[in-house]
Formats: C-alpha cells, sequence, structure tokens
C-alpha cells in the first residue's frame, strides 16, 4: 500500500466521469473543496488484498503519526492509481479504502473521496519542510494478535530446559542451527557455494527471460530432476499409507474464504495475479489443490488415514538477492504428502513413522539431520511436550525448540524442519513435517466415525525428501563434502548419475564391440554413452571424468576378443578388471530401490551438442 501524504492549505477536486468500476455517489458529492488538510494520496496494490485487517491498521497508525507531525485534524483520502504499477483488483481496492476511512475516521476528520471517477483537482502545498511525505504500508499478517516475542530454547534428551546462550555441547550443524535461529548471527562462509559448479557442470542455471529466482534445466540437470521425482514418489508410495497421487492447478482465487485465510496465515511472501477481474493466489505448497479436492471426497473411519500426494509447483516471493540456484527460489516443486488421521493418536503414530523415513533417507546420501521444532504457542508445547520428548530421546540428540508469540491464529500446533549442515558450514532446512488442526474445518475436509457422524481430522503435512532442488542440493553438497574428506574425485549417487557408463572407442573399428556392450548394458536399464569421436583415448578418458561418469570403460582391441574389460570405477577412482557380467551385476545391486530412467540426451557423443552454461 502506497501513501503520499500533503499537508495542504486548499484541496478541491471534481467528479467528472465515471468508469466501470465507479462507486455510486451523490450528485452533492461531485464536487468538493477542504482548506487545512492533510491529503493521503493512496494506491492500494496487489499484495495487501492478502493483508486485510492488519494493513489497514497498519496505515491508519501511518496516518495518526503524520497527522501529529503536522499537527492536521482534518484528512482525505484520495485514491490514487498512479503511485503504484502492481494495483489491487477494483474490489480489493474498495474494501481496503472503506476499511482505511473507518479505521481513521475515529482518530481524525475524515473525508474519502470516490473511488473509479475520473476527477480533477487542485492542492496548494503549505511548502513546510514536513508538508510532502511518503509511505510504503507492509505488514506480515500474522503479526496480528502477537503477543510477546519468539522464544527459543534447547530441550535435551534428558527432558531439561537449557537457555540457547547457555548450550554449547552440540554437534557443528546443531550450533549453527542455533546461532543462526535463536541467537541470530551470521554462520557459514560467505564465499559462492562449492556446489554452484556442479549446478554448471551439469545445467541448472536461471532462466534470464523470466522473474528472478526461476531455474532451467539442460538434459543432464532435467534427467536429475526427474529421477529425483520418481524417488520422491516412490519414498511417500512405499511405506504403508493409503497414498492418492493426484494433479491440479496452481492458482487460487482469493475471494473463496478459505484460500484467503490460509493465505493470511502463510505471511507476506505470496505471488498473486488477476484474471477477469478476479485476484488469484499462485500456490506455495499442494495444500489447496489437496484439500479442495479432498473436500469432496467420501471418507469412512475405516478407510483412515487416507493420503493424498503431488509433485506441486509452488511460488514463494523470496528476495531476488537472496535467491540461490537449488536452495532458494520464486519457483520450486514440492513433493507435498497429506495425511488424514482419525485422532490425535493417530496423528502422533504416523508423525513418527514420518519423522524416521526422514531421517533413514538423510542417511542414505551419507548425512544427518538435527531437529528445530516449531511450536505454535508454549500451550502448544505443553500438550505436546511428552510426544516432542519421546522423538528426542529416540534418536539421542538434542533438539532446538522455537515457541512462536502467542495470538497468532495459527492452523497447525508442532512444526519440525530438519536441519542439514553444507559445506558452507550453514544448517540448511531439507525435510519437514507438521501437524494441522485448523485447516479440515477450513476447508470442510470430514471423515464418516462408527455412527456415520461427521468429523474433522487432523491432517499431517510432509515433504520428506524436501523439495525436489534441495534434495539435489543435498545430493550435490555431499558428493563435494565426499570428495573433500577422501582427497579423491567427487561422485554421485550411482542411481542419480546422468551418464552411468560410456563407453571409449580408441578407433572406429572398435565402435561395433561398444554398441554389445552398450546394448547390454541399456537393456538391463542402465544410462549409456559411447564415445564415437576421433578424439584421442586420452582426451576420451579425461572427458568422461569431467563429465562424473560413474563407469568408463575403454574399449581396444584387446576387448574385441576379451570377455574381460578394463573399467574406470568413479567412486573407488580405480581401475578395475571386470567381465561384463560382473560389471552389469555390481550395477544392479548399485541401483537396487531406485528408480531407472533412460538418457536424456543423444547415446553417442558426435551427435550431442555444447549446452554448457
Amino acid at each position: 500500500m502506497k501513501l503520499l501524504f500533503i499537508h495542504a492549505d486548499r484541496m478541491s477536486y471534481e467528479a467528472k466521469s465515471r468508469t466501470k468500476v465507479a462507486e455510486d455517489i451523490p450528485v452533492e458529492e461531485k464536487q468538493f473543496s477542504i482548506d487545512d488538510v492533510l491529503v493521503c494520496f493512496t494506491s492500494v496494490e496487489k499484495e495487501d488484498a492478502a493483508k486485510g485487517e492488519a494493513l489497514i491498521q497498519s496505515a491508519a497508525a501511518d496516518v495518526a503519526e503524520v497527522a501529529g507531525m503536522v499537527k492536521a485534524t482534518r484528512l482525505l483520502i484520495y485514491p490514487y492509481a498512479h503511485l503504484s504499477s502492481s494495483l489491487a483488483t477494483p474490489s480489493d481496492a474498495l474494501k481496503i479504502l472503506t476499511g482505511f476511512e473507518e479505521a481513521v475516521s475515529g482518530k481524525i476528520e475524515t473525508k474519502r473521496a470516490p473511488f473509479g471517477w475520473y476527477k480533477s483537482f487542485t492542492i496548494s502545498c503549505k511548502g513546510h519542510p514536513l508538508s510532502e511525505l511518503s509511505r510504503t504500508v507492509s505488514v506480515n499478517v500474522l503479526e496480528k494478535g502477537k503477543k510477546g516475542e519468539d522464544r527459543y530454547f534447547v530441550f535435551t534428551k534428558e527432558g531439561k530446559i537449557v537457555k540457547p546462550a547457555d548450550y554449547s555441547s552440540g554437534n557443528d550443524c546443531f550450533m549453527a542451527m542455533l546461532r543462526k535461529e535463536a541467537l541470530r548471527e551470521q554462520v557459514g562462509s560467505s564465499e559462492a557455494p562449492e556446489y554452484l559448479k556442479l549446478c554448471k557442470k551439469f545445467g541448472i542455471e536461471w532462466e534470464r527471460m523470466s522473474d528472478a529466482g526461476h531455474e532451467i534445466y539442460h538434459p543432464n540437470a532435467a534427467l536429475m530432476f526427474d529421477i529425483s521425482s520418481d524417488y520422491a514418489r516412490q519414498v511417500v508410495t512405499g511405506f504403508g499409507l493409503s497414498v492418492f497421487s493426484v494433479k491440479g492447478t496452481n492458482m487460487f482465487n482469493l475471494d473463496e474464504p478459505a484460500v484467503r485465510e490460509h493465505a493470511e496465515l502463510f505471511g507476506d511472501r505470496l505471488y498473486s495475479l488477476e484474471s477477469d477481474s478476479k485476484r488469484y493466489v499462485l500456490r506455495y505448497a499442494a495444500c489447496h489443490q489437496q484439500f479442495s479436492m479432498m473436500s469432496g471426497w467420501n471418507i469412512s473411519y475405516r478407510q483412515m488415514p487416507v493420503a493424498a500426494f503431488e509433485i506441486a509447483d509452488a511460488y514463494r516471493y523470496e528476495q531476488s538477492g537472496e535467491t540461490m540456484l537449488l536452495f532458494r527460489l520464486r519457483r520450486l516443486n514440492m513433493p507435498d504428502l497429506h495425511v488424514l488421521c482419525r485422532d490425535m493418536d493417530e496423528a502422533y503414530f504416523w508423525f513418527r513413522k514420518i519423522h524416521n523415513e526422514i531421517y533413514s533417507e538423510i542417511g542414505k546420501l551419507g548425512s544427518d539431520y538435527e531437529m528445530l521444532v516449531n511450536v505454535s504457542s508454549m500451550n502448544a508445547f505443553d500438550s505436546n511436550r511428552e510426544f516432542i520428548h519421546s522423538l528426542v530421546k529416540e534418536k539421542d540428540r538434542d533438539c532446538l525448540i522455537h515457541i512462536y508469540p502467542e495470538g497468532a491464529n495459527f492452523y497447525w500446533t508442532v512444526n519440525i524442519e530438519y536441519h542439514v549442515l553444507d559445506m558452507m558450514g550453514r544448517a540448511r532446512e531439507i525435510g519437514t513435517v507438521q501437524i494441522d488442526t485448523g485447516n479440515a474445518k477450513r476447508f470442510s475436509i470430514t471423515f464418516a466415525d462408527s455412527e456415520g457422524r461427521k468429523n474433522y481430522p487432523i491432517i499431517l503435512h510432509t515433504a520428506i525428501v524436501g523439495t525436489i532442488e534441495r534434495f539435489m542440493y543435498t545430493v550435490f553438497d555431499q558428493a563435494l563434502r565426499r570428495a573433500t574428506v577422501s582427497g579423491k574425485p567427487g561422485y554421485l549417487p550411482f542411481w542419480f548419475t546422468p551418464e552411468q557408463f560410456r563407453l571409449l572407442a580408441m578407433s572406429p573399428n572398435h565402435v561395433g564391440r561398444c554398441r554389445e556392450i552398450s546394448g547390454f548394458l541399456t537393456a538391463l536399464g542402465f544410462r549409456t554413452g559411447l564415445d564415437d569421436r576421433e578424439l584421442t583415448i586420452s582426451k576420451k578418458v579425461r572427458e568422461a571424468k569431467q563429465d562424473w561418469v560413474s563407469y568408463v570403460i575403454v574399449i581396444g582391441d584387446k576387448e574385441l576378443s576379451s570377455q574381460t574389460l578394463n573399467v574406470y570405477d568413479r567412486e573407488s577412482d580405480t581401475n578395475r578388471q571386470m567381465t561384463l557380467q560382473e560389471l552389469g551385476a555390481e550395477a544392479e545391486l548399485k541401483s537396487a530401490g531406485y528408480p531407472k530412467k533412460p538418457l536424456y540426451l543423444p547415446s553417442d557423443l558426435s551427435r550431442r551438442v555444447d549446452f554448457s552454461v
């Protein structure tokens, strides 16, 4: 919301003609003039509608402050679209302006010029140092009703509470998380992250013709993204839940009460757009679509728990200067699972299963998590204390508790963020799980109990492996960490590597044998390239290593007749003698339990274009 204040000796206007969104006014109010007045030229912006009363009260406070500074006793609110290029819809703007007028009328004599009219006006500015002032009004809607400050403490496995400033026994990840979140310290290196080199190598970059924070993926990166998505789906469908996979839209009407309320509770990092004179919010998770669908499902208590899953494109309006490839984006992809539970006991049971699965997945990448447990109030902590303590004891580690200020109307009670330490020395949130006690009622999601009565379920929200992008970020970061620790070349998990095998023909006479071997490996479902270019073998080997290929096989005269192959194994950084059957069996073992996909580019290197970024 943009405000321009002019302290005027006189202001007069005349409403000349209507626009199609003009409000009705009596004939006698088309002309107006007033002396010694504080004029507030006002533009209502797109993001203002979702902030409602909190924004109005903030703007009213600004008016009171400026009026006091210039000792004004009269106020004229003048709708003025020209202060912003991102305007709210007419209906939203008029609603905000009307509320603004009501809020300030009790503080100062107030008049509002008519909305939606073409008007002429004349103003005479007083010209003193404070006679021209401008303000931008912005508010986080969760501030409404907020009492007190955010509170942090360490909750130990013994059940004790320790002040963050007094705690020093955590590992590097825990202490980095504690210092950043609780003590508000700058943590970690400010240098360019190492993982950006892998982004460049595999083809991840910003789209220069789009908004800030939007990525593109060249073929190898696109394969990594898609196979990560397949794996995320595999994880959620693999541990006993009745999962219903859905697909839906990414924009929702803010005139829908449930959508508006959820947006207000989410905060101010919203993307919105206008279409057919209506205002829509771009989804910031899969909640809207899944909840909209679930509200129409006929669910029996016998079928519970019921879960919905979608890998949803989500939009967060991150600061453009803070965006990071794969980690902090304006468009991200969330493998969102929502689990409907009959009661809190069932919610606790599945929360624990999800919690353990989250730890299992990070362990597969060779890393570990520390917990930041967000709780919506001290009351909510007391209610869930025993459960939280049981999670802490089971993992034999302390956790950091964040108690949100009292008074905010949160839809959730407990939210755990799982943090991993990256190469920069920073604790990064990847996985998450949350207990939601408010949205079932808000979106009219019910299930029938044994007597046919409708009940509102408890909803668990989770992204077990994190967003697809953050999962890839973690894989890259851990690969580089392994290389730093071992002193050997970094390597990616075999199932995730874009090109798992590459056959190198020493001359054109060896291409045929390369194709035989490539056919065998491709038939097993492995991604196999063939370097058929007329280059020296040393250059081919060097490029294969630069491309992080898992297994590199040189085919020369000896291999035309022998069953034994000379194989470079990147993971062990050794050359090994193996038969083709041994190689296939080892590859099957490494890829067991993970999805398979074909190459996303031609197998023959002679047919590939240079798409390096």
